[in-house]
């Protein structure tokens, strides 16, 4: 996309007057080149908009990123960026941006209310921060405190770990817990790799991989095609990866494990499993007996009623998934892993699929990373004994034991633990680079943050959770911070590339590593000095890193590098799961699972909501392909790609309802409501409803993405840890996409 000044402060308004020099980047021309014409200079740095981390070839005018691309010999994202990736300056030069530490002076904290900022400095932030944070734990105790934070970058949790923090919570339960819970037992730990390129056969459970923008996989996919594979995707609605694939299967939402278990009935009863993995490297020997007991009750008959795909046609596909290796059935976060609460069955169901197939950690299947080892701070500088976290879970996580061990975080069961479980029991919260448009059902997330006496968020953006704080800091964004980036989701062998700064955060903005040390030094100082008596410093501690590594001699010295690999021959893993009992083998069947309130096997379970007379029809989210979540609809190159959500429903749906296209409607759930013009496609099925998630921004600072669109999530019911028990939900799916609802037009 071109962009010029004039159109640039059209989008953006007069705003931009207002920001430092480094504002006004966007100048005559964006253009895409191979190296740095002249006058510019290259700087080879890591994308931050997803895990992917995808390597960067910025170039720099006068200190400002003219135009981002795709790194050349990087295994992630092979030359190239996604759509995301590419518009990162949009995010690192948004007016709209927070500048300054801020107080609140209005004590109502309410959706759309201003809470009447007023300018301090870090200092006071930071010094008022550490005095409540201190009250706090002396009066109520460590679990009185909340942190809604990822567990990066290592100071930032040496930092919580230091002052005793019981309350971390992250997304992952919307995410890819379940998978790290599932591979754990399974197959030894998370799998991020997949050799798409060397497969013959790939089998896709809802995952639409190529509107996805994850070019890690993306281009996987697309060259094993080119080269003869088979791809197979079951998807309710009709997606871009749909039209890929060979073949498309519409599927009822949440119906994915009848299939799955169906066809591993198939395989295991005509034995057409990998005879030489099955036996060398799994349990199923000692197990054989009950697996094939467990699996002869969900044969394809069984499961065409339930998923709507007919029993030849699973039987025909599990027979060409076993035969034609090698093959492939990834599980990829959001999509299979916590849309619905039998999200743990299906991850479970498709890692003994891949297990079947013999395709654990060998070429064209899963494999683990090849990564180097970063260390970590606590390498660098051995700290003090850690005190023992002590207190309760407010998400209820420590009911759900294989959860618990993981060390992850429960966002669908956080508003029912702070308002029934344990009321009033968290004072003090601080949010890093988290909304509340990531929750589901927001606006009880949002009751539950009004019962807290003192919050802390820290952002780039004045998103909506900054309505309920009672400081605001600023935050530096990837693209203005150093750092050295291993990767995961593609590492056949090690590679990694320096995160390097383009530009020093703008006003005011830091990161997290800096709050970290400065909270550290009022707060627990004794974890933050060195053996010498001074304290840790972020850019001494890269050159240790660096040295560790024996990479160099400075940070100085890999930046130069730029990319570093080291080549090594792909060897396939002999042993695999190291928990006790697993004697190094894959587990088909979990014995550990029996003692933790778990299933051994998986079995059926229906999706939490299913229609009904007062709701009946699927309710269906998405992210779109050039947004990140809900942290990019402010940029105003994506903005202007896709400014807003809609209510896409099928034509059949809509002259049943008299609805037009573009007439507004109103769609119900039991979690609650929200409105939106309609658009009619073929491509969703006629009994559900598709909505984008990310929009529905209410914050009035945030120029392009305020006001537009509609919270998907407040369809979207939340969760009490017991109804998750209840279910069966032992890996904690959050079951975002559990919501049935209903349509009106307006």
């Amino acid at each position: 996309m071109a962009l010029t000044r004039r159109n640039w402060l059209k989008t953006t308004g007069a705003g931009l007057a207002a920001a430092p020099a480094a504002f006004g980047a966007f100048d005559d021309y964006f253009q895409a080149a191979s190296g740095s014409p002249a006058g510019m200079t290259r700087v080879v740095t890591a994308c931050g908009i997803c895990d992917s981390l995808c390597g960067i070839q910025a170039h720099l005018q006068d200190g400002v990123v003219r135009f981002l691309e795709g790194l050349p010999g990087d295994m992630c994202g092979r030359g190239k960026l996604c759509g995301k990736g590419a518009a990162g300056a949009g995010q690192m030069y948004d007016p709209d941006r927070l500048k300054y530490p801020m107080r609140r002076t209005n004590p109502v904290k309410e959706w759309g209310v201003d809470p009447g900022w007023v300018r301090i400095s870090w200092q006071e932030a930071l010094d008022e921060i550490a005095f409540r944070m201190k009250s706090t734990v002396d009066a109520y105790g460590a679990e009185a405190l909340l942190f809604v934070t990822r567990p990066a970058p290592d100071v930032w949790v040496r930092f919580m770990k230091a002052i005793g923090v019981v309350n971390r919570v992250d997304h992952r339960d919307e995410c890819f817990q379940t998978d790290v819970v599932i591979g754990k037992y399974t197959v030894g730990g998370k799998v991020w790799g997949n050799d798409f390129d060397n497969s013959n056969y790939i089998l896709l459970f809802g995952w639409d991989i190529l509107a996805k923008n994850k070019l890690v996989y993306t281009h996987g996919i697309v060259e094993a095609r080119k080269k003869g594979a088979k791809v197979v995707h079951f998807s309710p609605n009709y997606t871009a990866t749909s039209r890929f694939s060979n073949e498309w299967f519409t599927i009822k939402p949440g119906t994915d494990l009848a299939v799955a278990l169906a066809m591993i009935q198939v395989i295991i009863s005509e034995n057409l499993y990998n005879k030489e993995f099955v036996d060398n490297y799994t349990n199923f020997a000692k197990y054989e007996a009950e697996i094939r007991a467990h699996f002869a009750q969900y044969t394809p008959e069984w499961a065409e009623p339930i998923s709507g795909v007919k029993a030849d046609d699973i039987r025909r596909i599990a027979r060409e998934f076993a035969s034609n290796g090698p093959a492939i059935a990834p599980a990829h976060k959001k999509t299979l892993c916590a849309n619905y609460t039998n999200g743990t069955q299906l991850v479970h169901a498709i890692s003994i699929l891949n297990i079947l197939a013999g395709t654990i950690d060998r070429p064209g299947g899963r494999y683990f990373p090849r990564s180097f080892e970063v260390p970590g701070v606590d390498a660098i500088y051995p700290p003090p004994a850690y005190p023992k976290p002590a207190g309760r879970r407010v998400d209820g996580r420590d009911k759900l034991p294989l959860v618990h061990e993981i060390d992850q975080g429960m966002f669908s069961t956080l508003a029912d633990g702070m308002l029934n479980k344990y009321p009033g029991m968290i004072k003090f919260s601080f949010w890093n680079i988290y909304t509340l448009l990531g929750f589901p059902n927001p606006k009880r997330m949002a009751e539950a943050l009004k019962t807290v006496d003192f919050t802390v968020v820290m952002d780039f953006l004045p998103a909506d959770t900054t309505f309920f704080a009672d400081i605001v800091l600023p935050s530096a964004i990837y693209l203005e911070s150093n750092d050295i980036v291993p990767r995961e989701y593609w590492n056949k062998y090690p590679q990694l590339l320096p995160r390097v700064a383009l530009g020093a955060p703008p006003f005011e903005a830091k990161g997290i590593g800096y709050v970290a040390l400065e909270l550290g030094k009022r707060l627990c100082p004794d974890y933050f000095k060195t053996p010498d008596g001074g304290w840790i410093n972020l850019n001494v501690l890269l050159d240790e890193k660096v040295k560790h590594m024996r990479l160099g001699d400075s940070f100085a010295e890999l930046k130069a590098k730029g990319l570093v690999e080291k080549p090594q021959p792909f060897t396939p893993k002999t042993s695999f799961v190291t928990v006790a009992g697993a004697e190094g083998k894959c587990q088909i069947y979990v014995p550990q699972f029996v003692s933790k309130g778990a299933e051994p096997l998986p079995s059926w379970r229906p999706k939490r909501d299913l229609p009904n007379d007062q709701y009946p029809y699927y309710y269906i989210t998405f992210i779109p392909a050039i947004h990140r979540r809900n942290t990019t609809e402010n940029n105003p190159i994506l903005h202007e790609m896709m400014p807003t959500n809609q209510a896409i429903i099928n034509p059949a749906m809509a002259a049943k309802h008299g609805i037009v296209e573009g007439q507004k409607v109103l769609l119900r759930s039991r979690a609650g409501q929200i409105e939106l013009p309609a658009h009619l496609s073929e491509t969703v099925p006629p009994d559900a409803v598709l909505v984008a998630h990310g929009f529905g921004h209410v914050s009035g600072s945030l120029s392009l993405a305020g006001g537009k669109g509609a919270r998907d999530g407040d369809l979207v019911p939340d969760a009490s840890v017991d109804e998750f028990i209840a279910l069966g939900n032992y890996g904690g799916a959050s079951g975002i996409m559990d919501a049935v609802c209903r349509i009106e037009p307006l």
